[in-house]
């Protein structure tokens, strides 16, 4: 894996840094292309959900589909809420098709949403409540390697999570190696690898095998459940701001009956048996409305990031 992918584009490229996920999700919805057959003829217009490949986790295809069929089935058939789910293959497709008007919601991450904020309503942020809903992510050294401090890993071995909540987790990089003058990350550390999972991104780090590794404060957390030893080997060298990263939105001046019938419907999730499953497999205990300050943080350090880069493109230029 490449060390380019702790060094995230400008705005009008970070479509491309965006986490890419195969087509199976989007086979799995694909037949889902219009009114379900077994909504009623006089049923109203279905809300166009788009659901980004970037908010997808590793789940299992079959039961991810299986949920959601359960789920949309028992809003239309008990809550008269039509959704239209489609999950398109790329970010570029989403952005095009909200600019166009053919989206009514999406479900996104924040570095999707830079790129069609002006379209989206933010006085409604539909994510999972509580910790669930909020990122924070880690530096982590061995307590006896010796690294107190971020500058001590210069040219050293980092191991980084790469899983779409970790979407923000490069520019937070970013921001903190510029912070100290450190310059970019593949120019910093020695070598950088990527892994999706936690536990071969945190062990190399307890075994000796790399450095230090990025990881999500949730992964930490879940490694040191597994095996205690690793929270008493481990010291956090740096802590990001706590973020949103994933989250439901509406396009703007939608008003329509439909949508408030969704949220209701998003809000209570875990109410039946087919949203739990949901909620189970996409990892979630609640969905709960904010509004748009819970994503502050999130793009303060993307936009910190942008400017980091603009300044490094301006001084290659001179």
């Amino acid at each position: 894996m490449s060390r380019s992918d702790l060094h995230p584009a400008p705005v009008r490229r970070s479509w491309e840094a965006v986490c890419s996920r195969r087509h199976a999700l989007s086979l799995a919805l694909a037949s889902w292309g219009a009114v379900p057959s077994w909504a009623a003829p006089d049923a109203p217009q279905p809300v166009r959900l788009a659901i980004s490949e970037s908010v997808i986790g590793d789940v299992n295809l079959n039961d991810a589909r299986a949920a959601m069929m359960v789920w949309v089935q028992r809003m239309t058939q008990q809550l008269n809420v039509i959704v239209e789910p489609k999950l398109f293959d790329s970010t570029q497709e989403i952005v095009e098709r909200t600019r166009k008007g053919q989206l009514d919601a999406v479900a996104l991450n924040v570095v999707e949403y830079r790129l069609i904020a002006d379209m989206l309503d933010s006085t409604q942020v539909v994510t999972a409540s509580g910790e669930a809903g909020m990122e924070q992510y880690l530096i982590l050294a061995r307590q006896n390697s010796g690294f107190r401090q971020l500058g001590d890993l210069k040219g050293r071995h980092l191991c980084a999570l790469k899983t779409p909540k970790m979407c923000v987790a490069p520019a937070w990089l970013t921001t903190i190696l510029a912070e100290y003058h450190y310059g970019a990350a593949e120019q910093f550390f020695g070598s950088v690898t990527t892994d999706a999972k936690y536990s071969r991104v945190v062990l190399p780090v307890f075994f000796g095998q790399a450095d230090a590794c990025l990881t999500s404060r949730r992964g930490f957390d879940t490694m040191c459940e597994l095996n205690p030893q690793v929270a008493r080997e481990l010291a956090v060298l740096a802590t990001s701001p706590t973020v949103v990263v994933n989250f439901y939105m509406f396009r703007k001046n939608y008003q329509n009956a439909q949508r408030e019938k969704l949220i209701g419907a998003l809000s209570s999730l875990r109410n039946s048996p087919a949203g739990q499953q949901l909620a189970t497999l996409f990892q979630f205990d609640q969905l709960a409305i904010r509004d748009g300050s819970c994503l502050a943080s999130a793009l303060n350090i993307l936009e910190m990031a942008d400017r980091v880069h603009s300044r490094s493109a301006g001084h290659k230029k001179v």
